[in-house]
This record gives structure tokens, sequence and C-alpha cells, in this order.
């Protein structure tokens, strides 16, 4: 919408004022100058008239009036011949033009104001008012001397409103041509504005405008200009290239990140149901544990049944080494698992601070962008006038920058939450390997203990005689194979708990991934 608050009012405001100061003072240098001219060659007409008559009464004023009378009214005829008239040495008046009477008091007035002319032959009155029997008149008078004065004056009136009339004649024709002609600039100074000036900057008031309300950085602008208007549109075109650069390595990094948030959460479920089928294992092993101790007291009850149950020993025996020698494949999986989890973490993190860097750069670039701005409102507000348009601009580039550092604040933020995160995953698991590390211990020394019982379990097939020592000291291994049965699951409960923890880590990084996607989305490139 237009208003007279636009960049083109006010020019086209400024150059009319302009013109019109132009005009005004032409046209009064110009009356001015006419005025004088005029003077002059009032003053010069009336001396020639007056050095003429005085010669001609010279001869004549003394023998005829009529025919001085007739030279007076010969030269009254003269343009911008106002009045003559001729007095005597005395100062009365012989001759004169005035009709029907001669103004009361002429005579004296013109006797004392005037001066002399440079060559000294006449006395000249530049400004003579005196009231006719019609009017109020003004008049150049200019008087000569008949013989010196001996015989009189000769005062030739030139009119003063005559040049008063051509000045104002002047003023209105000049006027009107400088009203045309400065109709005609301010018709060519509004289209060159609109063409040269307003379009482009319209032009990168709309780009500008797309990528504030719709984040659209594929604006293209089309401003081809060379003055400044041009090299502001060439630097805002450099600036878009650059705020394009940016979404892209963005949204790059966050596909990467993605990707391994991905690949991490499978991970963390698979070594979430490996972790469940060790547990299920041990309490499989821990039920066993408990039967075997039933059965060993069965045993030292009953020495009579000891080698009926001897090769049911050993069989329970041959599963128990079994099952511990797959919870010790099972836990060296999960332990390399783990060193697999702690590597993609170190990536991830790694990773973070490359987008973190990104993220620097990004502020770099609003950075520059504000100080930029700046400039342009220093450079502006140096332009004056002309300059206010710039300013907007510059207002709304750096309102633009300031968008991006606080964009760029919020995902520094947010990535500060992703590192701790990563940390605290990375802690997590070396916790768990630590665990698990503690766990193959146990189990190794499960592993003995069972391959002791089938030893023992053969040796009282042998020899049933020794066999409540035997038992004794199978109760004795069980209990032990039982605790330590008991402190693994214990130890597999907690490690399920903290993947459980490291699988919240990764949904909070996963959540955070998606909000950089769609802050990044918000950018057409």
């Amino acid at each position: 919408m237009r208003t007279w608050t636009g960049l083109a009012p006010k020019l086209i405001v400024s150059f009319a004022v302009v013109v019109v100061m132009v005009a005004v003072s032409l046209i009064t240098v110009a009356g001015l100058r006419l005025k004088e001219s005029m003077t002059r060659s009032f003053e010069s007409k009336g001396e020639a008239i007056s050095l003429a008559l005085a010669a001609a009464s010279e001869q004549s004023i003394g023998a005829d009036v009529s025919i001085v009378q007739g030279s007076v009214d010969a030269n009254k005829v003269i343009d911008d011949v106002l009045y003559i008239y001729i007095e005597d040495e005395h100062g009365r008046v012989l001759v004169h033009t005035f009709s029907p009477t001669f103004p009361s008091g002429l005579s004296e007035r013109a006797t004392v104001g005037g001066q002399a002319s440079p060559d000294g032959r006449v006395r000249i009155d530049p400004r003579l008012v005196f009231e006719d029997s019609r009017r109020t008149l003004q008049a150049i008078d200019v008087s000569a001397p008949i013989a010196s004065g001996a015989l009189g004056q000769v005062h030739v009136g030139m009119d003063l409103d005559a040049i008063d009339a051509r000045v104002r004649e002047l003023y209105r024709s000049m006027a009107l041509a400088g009203g045309i002609i400065a109709l005609i600039g301010i018709t060519l100074c509004l289209l060159f504005t609109q063409i040269a000036v307003v379009r482009p900057i319209r032009e990168l008031t709309r780009v500008t405008r797309q990528i504030v309300d719709k984040g659209d950085l594929t604006q293209k602008i089309s401003v081809k200009s060379r003055d400044e208007v041009g090299e502001l549109a060439s630097t805002f075109a450099s600036m878009v290239a650059k705020l394009r650069e940016i979404p892209q390595g963005v949204r790059e990094s966050t596909r990467l990140l993605a990707d391994s948030v991905s690949q991490l959460d499978a991970t963390t479920r698979d070594q979430v149901q490996t972790i469940t089928r060790q547990a299920t294992a041990l309490q499989e092993t821990q039920v066993t544990a408990q039967e075997i101790k039933q059965t060993s007291r069965l045993a030292a009850e009953k020495a009579e049944t000891v080698l009926k149950y001897a090769e049911r020993a050993d069989a329970i025996g041959r599963s128990g080494e079994a099952a511990v020698q797959q919870s010790l494949r099972a836990l060296t999986e999960i332990r390399a698992q783990v060193a697999e989890i702690a590597e993609r973490i170190t990536s991830l993190g790694e990773k973070t601070i490359r987008i973190d860097d990104v993220t620097q750069t990004v502020k770099d670039l609003a950075d520059q962008s504000n100080m930029l701005a700046l400039n342009a409102a220093i450079e502006a507000v140096r332009s004056g006038e002309h300059g206010k348009g710039f300013a907007v601009v510059a207002r709304e580039i750096r309102s633009l920058a300031d968008q991006s550092i606080q964009a760029t604040r919020r995902a520094r933020e947010m990535l500060g939450d992703i590192s701790g995160a990563v940390h605290a995953a990375v802690s997590i698991t070396e916790k768990g390997s630590q665990r698990i590390d503690a766990g193959l211990s146990e189990v190794r020394i499960l592993g003995d203990r069972l391959t002791d019982l089938l030893t023992i379990v053969k040796e009282n097939a042998e020899a049933v005689r020794q066999i409540s020592a035997a038992v004794g000291q199978q109760n004795a291994g069980i209990s032990q194979i039982f605790a330590a049965v008991t402190d693994q699951t214990e130890m597999m409960e907690n490690t399920r708990t903290r993947l459980g923890g490291a699988e919240t880590s990764v949904k909070v990084i996963g959540d955070v991934s998606g909000q950089l996607v769609q802050i990044v989305g918000q950018f057409r490139i």
C-alpha cells in the first residue's frame, strides 16, 4: 500500500521543494535584474528627453511659450513618459502635460529630492511619489537645467508603475513556465524513482518477507542496476546464497545424526534382548542350583539313594556346565556389543562437535550480517532524507540477523544437551562393561565349580562310603554356586536397568535430532 511515508513520495517532495526554491530564486533574480535594467533605461531616456527639451527651450522660453508647449507635448507621447513640465528660475511652472491642473506640491518635492547623475548634467530622483487629481502616482524624476539653471529647469517623469507592471508580467510568465517545467520534471522524477529506486527496493523487501515469513531461500533477486541499489541487491544475493549453504550443511549433519541414532537404538534393543535371554538363563541356573541343593540334602539323609541319583546329578552338572559356557559366550558377545556402542556414542559426540562448529559458523555469518546492516544504517543516516529507505532495509537485515543468532543459540543449547547425554551414555556403557567383566569372572568360577561337581559325582558313584563327605562338599559347592548365580542375576538386572537408561538417552537424542531436522526443514533451499 502506497502512502506519503514511502520513499518515492519523499523523493518527489524533496525534488519539488528544490525545484520551487530554484524557480523562486530565478524569478526573483530575473525580476530584480529587469527592474534594475528598466530603471537605468528609464533614467537614460528621461535624461535624453530632459536635455533635449532644455536645449530647445533655451532659445524660446523667453519669447513664445507655445513653442515650448509644442515640444513638451511632442515628447509626452513617448512610451513610459508620465509627465513633463518646465519651470522658470523662480520655480513657477511654465508648461506641463498634466490635465486639467498641475498637481499641488509636485514642484517642491521634485526640487528637494534627487541627486546629480554621474556626468553631473542632470538630477535624478529615483522615486518621486505625488498625488494627481485621480490617483497616486510614482515616477523617476529627471531634471535638466536650462542655461545652467539661469532660465529654469526641465522635469521629465518616467512612469515607475510601468516598470512594476512589466516585472509582474515577467513574474507571471516565468511562474507559468516554471510550473510547467516543474510538473514535467516531477513526472520524470516520479518515473525514474519508481523504475530505478522504488521498484528494486520493493523487490528486495518482497524477497526478505518471503525468507522471514516462509523460510524460502530459493528466492531470486533480479535487480540489475549498477548503482548503490544494485550493489545492495548484489550483496543481499550473496548473503542469501550463504544462508542457503547453512541449512544444507546442517541438514546433512542431522541426517547423519539421525542414522547414527537409529543404528544405536537398534543395537541397544538387540543388547536388551540378549541380556533378557541371559537373565532368563541365569534364573534357570538359579532354579537348577536350588534343586541341586535340595538333592544334596536328600542325599545326606538318604545315603542309600545317592547312587540312583548320581547319574542324574552328573547330567545336571553337564547341563549346568553347558549353561555356564553359554553364559560365557553370551557375556562375551554383550561385552563386544557394549564396546561397539561406546564407539558409536563417541562417533556421535564427534559429529555433535562438528554440528556445533557449523552452528558457530551460522552465528558468525549472522554477526557479520548484523555488522553489515549497522554500517548500512550509518551510511543511510549520513545520506539524510535520501537514505531513509536504506535505513529501513538495514533494520530488516538486522532483524533477520538477530533471528539467526537466536536460532543458533537454541541449536547450541540443544547440542549441549545432546553432548551431555552422550557423555552419560559413555559413562553408563563403561560401567556396564565393568559389570560384564565381573560377571564373566563369576561365570568362569561357576564353570570351574560345576567341573568339580562332576568330579565329585563320579567319585560318589565309585565310592558310596565317601558319599557323606562328598555330599557335604557338594552342599558347600552348591551354596557357593547358588550365591554366585544370585549375584549374577542381580548384576544382570542392574545391567538391564542401565540399558533402559541408555535406551532413554538414545530416544532423547532422537527427539533432539528430530527437532533440529524440523528447524532446518523450515528453510527451502
